[in-house]
């Protein structure tokens, strides 16, 4: 069946899917550990939540956010959570109480797999597979906002990050010594509307006069 109408131009999110992550509150969380819904004793994963009721649903992972950090703090434990990403202040709130956050890299699988193992072959073992370079940098993201990253060995990142970082570096020289440089004050260029734009003064055009025949 064809549409009399068909649909054309741009799609948000055509070829690169964002990923949907559950987002979850310090206080919610704070909540099921008060009544003794999840055990602090342990790491509590993704499938923890799931099971405990704090989450209805996980998707492509969860996320943690910092709203009812009060009542978290009221608690004064150390806990240890395995999530997918998490916010700076829900991280700083955690580590406060020589807590920690871990990420796992996993495929859409390999999530499957961890949510429900009993509909997967008890014989048969999911390998991890290395991460592809737009993966990998987001999980050294990640690592940059203090989350505990764990991935498969990826030689052509590791094994080169001197290299990596001289690439950078080498970038950012020639960027601020390339022609009319001082026209971008940042890299990249923020999102501001009509920026592209270089506003002139108008100036009235000269016109002679002309008699009349």
């Amino acid at each position: 069946m064809t549409l009399r109408f068909p649909k054309y131009g741009f799609r948000k999110n055509r070829f690169n899917q964002a990923e949907t992550l559950t987002q979850v509150n310090l206080g919610k969380l704070a909540y099921h550990i008060d009544k003794g819904h999840l055990d602090t004793s342990k790491t509590i994963t993704q499938k923890d939540l799931l099971e405990a009721g704090v989450i209805s649903k996980v998707g492509d992972g969860v996320k943690l956010l910092s709203k009812g950090h009060q009542r978290f703090e009221a608690l004064d434990k150390a806990v240890h959570l395995e999530l997918s990403d998490a916010s700076s202040h829900a991280i700083d709130t955690v580590k406060q109480f020589n807590g920690s956050l871990s990420v796992k890299y996993r495929t859409p699988l390999l999530m499957r797999y961890h949510m429900q193992p009993h509909k997967f072959k008890q014989w048969k073992d999911l390998k991890t597979p290395m991460p592809t370079p737009k993966k990998l940098k987001q999980m050294e993201k990640l690592r940059e906002k203090g989350l505990d990253v764990e991935y498969p060995s990826a030689p052509w990142y590791t094994e080169n990050l001197d290299k990596h970082a001289r690439d950078a570096e080498e970038k950012e020289r020639r960027i601020s010594n390339a022609s009319f440089a001082d026209l971008l004050p940042e890299y990249p260029a923020p999102r501001v509307p009509n920026l592209h734009k270089i506003r002139t003064e108008k100036k009235d055009l000269h016109v002679p006069f002309k008699f009349p025949n």
